[in-house]
């Protein structure tokens, strides 16, 4: 992959405001002849795109468990793909669990799109991940970030370990607080909603609580009420008609 960065300073700036990254966290325009797949050593390619689908800096302690698991860049994961990682840690946060390692092992399968680029997909039957995909993926919008904690950086081939390996089965219903899986499997179909703003803060992913006022808000956007079908659960998710903000 061998396109440049159209990332500018400003746009670092807008950057810094509308995710909150941290003051001491570097951030610098690839130069021309640097390349998304292969950035400096200390170095982590990041996509807006990824910040956009819920991942925030610093990364919590689980996400960076997924990634060095799975050994491969977070900035070759597919939107989606970043939206259900972030939206399963935020979700079991909000239900008093945690999201680990072996749970992430026992409830998905990350497999390659025929790129070089990865996919986050439930392995269970009975589970499934709704993310939406991002209508404004600009593959030209990154930039790197200094890496603080050891997470991949370089684009790689997915290790063995990876590859549709299973953890011991366990059912998380009771620890996550439900009666059954199909209980849970109904809350967690719609995995975006996990990764909205006031959701990402309330569960300590983000600090950025002004962007969540906002969006508790409203902002601005046309949203709708989805309502789960006829014998399932009574439950209400807030969804918005946009792609993730």
């Amino acid at each position: 992959m061998r396109l440049r960065s159209s990332l500018t300073d400003d746009g670092i700036d807008i950057w810094r405001a509308k995710y909150e990254l941290p003051a001491d966290l570097e951030v610098r325009i690839p130069r021309p002849e640097e390349r998304v797949q292969n950035p400096p050593h200390g170095w982590l390619t990041i996509y807006e795109v990824s910040l956009r689908s819920g991942f925030r800096f610093p990364p919590c302690e689980e996400v960076i468990e997924i990634l060095k698991f799975c050994g491969v860049s977070i900035s070759q994961f597919v939107p989606a793909g970043i939206a259900r990682i972030m939206g399963l840690v935020s979700f079991s946060r909000e239900h008093g669990g945690r999201h680990s390692l072996d749970k992430f092992r026992d409830w998905c399968d990350v497999r390659s799109d025929g790129s070089e680029q990865m996919e986050v997909r439930s392995n269970k039957s009975w589970l499934e991940f709704e993310a939406r995909k991002d209508r404004r993926h600009g593959n030209t919008l990154f930039g790197y970030v200094n890496n603080s904690w050891g997470l991949p950086e370089v684009w790689d081939a997915l290790p063995d370990r990876c590859r549709r390996v299973r953890g011991k089965e366990r059912d998380f219903s009771p620890v996550l607080g439900f009666s059954e899986p199909r209980e849970l499997a109904n809350r967690l179909f719609n995995i975006y909603v996990y990764v909205e703003e006031k959701r990402l803060v309330r569960c300590g992913i983000s600090a950025n609580t002004v962007r969540a006022a906002e969006t508790s808000q409203g902002g601005g956007r046309n949203r709708k009420a989805v309502t789960t079908p006829p014998g399932d659960l009574d439950m209400v998710v807030v969804a918005s008609d946009d792609s993730i903000p």
